[in-house]
């Protein structure tokens, strides 16, 4: 595996520069800076980071201030931007939030300098590594959405997103198809020929015949269903969410857009880390077994009821941006001085 250094490189901007950003320019508190040390730019997800800054910030009081927060992205295996993590070598204390490495590849073990690394995805080993869980998060338009009570909720199942190998094991689901076993795919190079098989010989993509009220489809791209509001919209009125893998993990943003509005979820298995262990998401090992969850939920509007609550819960409990600042909190107040 290559190997990156951290070298220090004088930051874009001190400390007291940041702070004379307008907030609309910089939703972050001053010792919040990306990999280079500048300060992040406001993003898709900045409405999620900046509300857990803000949180975390009230829960360690004077204690916030010890340490330089690093919010650095690894996509698709490269670090966007410089290689090397770039920061003032000075009082404040390092700490490490990872996000977007969906494939685990980041080298960890050249960044141990680091006082603790928060990193989303995957299931890290708290006590073996010092390497923390951290949330995938929401987007912005899900993150500005205000959810429906429940029982006024016009959509009774929703799903819409690309027909990435990942989801033909959904979409065979709801479109039979005589050539592939209704039971999931293995391999991955299988799942990859099953999708451009279905792309060409299966036109079909909207499914909304599934269930009374649902909204089911597929796209042929990423980025080519729904206005990222309407679809907020949308999911902020819809009962039972179904959040399938996405490109490289089964954990995607999509579960946490749903938790946040209270929808009941239906998912492929996921981390046992601290957001997923014994949550009530339903985690279906074969999606073979979605129809007859499906049939079972929607014919039982108390149980139906009961599962929202539970994910509300949830979300309040475990996953909402307070729940995450103290659990961060707590691990950094942990740590010695």
């Amino acid at each position: 595996m290559e190997t990156f250094s951290a070298p220090w490189i004088p930051p874009c901007f001190s400390l007291d520069e940041i702070m004379d950003f307008p907030p609309s320019e910089y939703p972050y508190p001053p010792n919040v800076v990306n990999g280079k040390g500048c300060r992040p730019q406001a993003d898709n997800d900045s409405l999620f980071l900046g509300r857990l800054f803000d949180e975390l910030r009230i829960r360690m009081r004077e204690d916030f201030s010890r340490f330089t927060f690093v919010v650095h992205q690894w996509a698709f295996g490269q670090i966007r931007g410089n290689t090397a993590i770039p920061l003032d070598p000075g009082s404040a204390e390092r700490v490490l939030i990872l996000t977007a490495d969906e494939r685990e590849v980041f080298p960890v073990e050249a960044f141990s300098s680091y006082r603790a690394i928060f990193r989303a995805y995957g299931n890290p080993s708290e006590t073996a590594t010092g390497i923390h869980p951290f949330p995938v998060g929401y987007l912005n338009a899900a993150g500005g959405a205000s959810s429906i009570p429940f029982d006024e909720r016009p959509t009774s199942l929703f799903f819409s997103g690309y027909l990435n190998r990942n989801r033909v094991d959904v979409f065979k689901q709801f479109r039979p198809i005589a050539w592939l076993p209704r039971r999931n795919l293995r391999s991955r190079y299988t799942k990859e020929l099953a999708r451009r098989a279905v792309e060409r010989f299966c036109p079909e993509r909207s499914f909304d015949d599934a269930a009374l009220g649902a909204r089911i489809g597929f796209t042929e791209w990423f980025g080519k269903g729904l206005e990222p509001h309407d679809y907020a919209r949308i999911l902020a009125g819809t009962k039972i969410a179904l959040c399938p893998p996405g490109f490289v993990t089964s954990e995607t943003i999509r579960h946490w857009e749903a938790m946040r509005l209270g929808c009941v979820i239906i998912s492929a298995p996921l981390p046992s880390s601290h957001f997923y262990q014994n949550s009530p998401i339903i985690e279906l090992d074969d999606w073979s077994k979605l129809k007859p969850m499906l049939k079972e939920l929607l014919a039982d509007p108390q149980q139906l009821r009961q599962r929202h609550e539970a994910t509300a819960n949830w979300w309040n409990d475990v996953c909402s941006e307070p729940a995450v600042a103290n659990y961060m909190a707590t691990v950094l107040e942990s740590l010695p001085r």
